[in-house]
């Protein structure tokens, strides 16, 4: 009670319904991380959840293919409009209706203007980290639009790192310079630390999604991440990367990305590391989604067919509740955390 009270004294009517919304529909578009914001409190809570549906927001208008060009690289300009001027956002609310997708993500961005009305209640700071980094991915995102009119294809590993920073490694930033605002004990040294792996942290995940997701984001968003350099060292290419008769082919390109995911998420690994024991929801929030990409990965590779669509790459619900409580313990003990422990436990 004293807790609702509390937000009563802070929010209005109007903001409590926003809040009520933002939280209601953060399992539908992302059940994983639904339940490391669910694990965090307060301000810091609120703020990572907006984070998180901004990101969401502009994802869903990036990934509609359908959309106009023009409209897309529109509506991604006009998104960073909402930063300065709540009432921004009520025209944002209107794009919904043209646009294609999952039927939550397009309530979402119905619905922007809640997200927004919270956004325009946290602290200065906040404000500040998220405008920057949500700014930064509108604004790559837009670049990458206008670089591919057609639809993605990626050419070199640089420009796969240089997408990945745009869509996931600015989500490590926001996160890490989160984490130092409301964290404790995270002193210069520590923070220094988090912030140099901040962006891999977020690319790790982002690559593990690109690759379960291969023959989905081809034929379901026009999109190819992997990058044509690495598919012609195999004598494919873009065209031809779901060709059934050239699948063992695809598969080798496919294993170079695969060893750049595990790269990403041994650096990320110390990333977690790094952030003080003292904080153990923030520690919890972001290994569970790592430990959980991991097993993804591993079953990703084990996998005898990487690039049918219909070969859905899934950890099960037991897999979930043991990462689940492994990823408790290991916001307490860093030794879980060690690769040769992780492969102890199957992970």
């Amino acid at each position: 009670m004293e807790s609702l009270k509390k937000e009563n004294e802070i929010y209005n009517f109007s903001d409590i319904d926003s809040l009520n919304y933002c939280k209601t529909i953060l399992p539908n578009v992302s059940r994983s991380f639904a339940i490391g914001i669910e694990f965090l409190k307060g301000d810091l809570q609120k703020s990572v959840l907006v984070g998180y549906l901004l990101c969401r927001i502009i994802d869903t208008v990036e990934d509609d293919r359908y959309l106009d060009l023009n409209l897309k690289k529109q509506y991604l300009n006009k998104f960073i409009e909402c930063f300065t001027d709540l009432k921004k956002a009520n025209y944002y609310n209107s794009i919904a209706d043209e646009l294609t997708g999952d039927k939550y993500h397009i309530d979402l961005v119905r619905n922007t203007t809640k997200v927004f009305q919270i956004y325009f209640s946290l602290s200065t700071n906040s404000q500040k980290i998220l405008k920057k980094w949500v700014t930064e991915m509108s604004n790559g995102m837009a670049l990458f639009v206008t670089r591919y009119p057609n639809g993605i294809r990626i050419v070199s590993l640089n420009e796969y790192k240089e997408y990945c920073y745009y869509v996931a490694g600015t989500v490590g930033y926001i996160l890490t310079e989160l984490w130092k605002e409301y964290g404790s004990c995270i002193n210069d040294k520590s923070y220094q630390i988090m912030l140099k792996n901040s962006a891999i942290f977020g690319e790790a995940l982002q690559t593990i999604n690109i690759l379960k997701d291969i023959a989905w984001d081809a034929k379901g968003e026009n999109s190819i991440y992997i990058p044509s350099e690495i598919l012609l060292k195999y004598g494919i290419t873009h065209d031809t990367l779901l060709l059934d008769n050239l699948r063992p082919k695809a598969e080798l390109a496919i294993n170079e990305i695969i060893q750049l995911a595990y790269q990403d998420i041994k650096i990320s690994l110390e990333y977690l590391k790094s952030i003080p024991r003292t904080n153990f929801r923030i520690r919890f929030f972001c290994i569970f989604p790592l430990l959980l990409a991991l097993a993804t990965l591993k079953k990703f590779e084990e996998s005898k067919n990487k690039i049918t669509p219909e070969n859905v790459i899934k950890v099960t619900r037991n897999e979930v509740k043991k990462i689940k409580i492994l990823s408790l313990f290991a916001s307490i003990f860093n030794f879980l955390l060690d690769i040769p422990v992780l492969r102890f436990f199957k992970i």
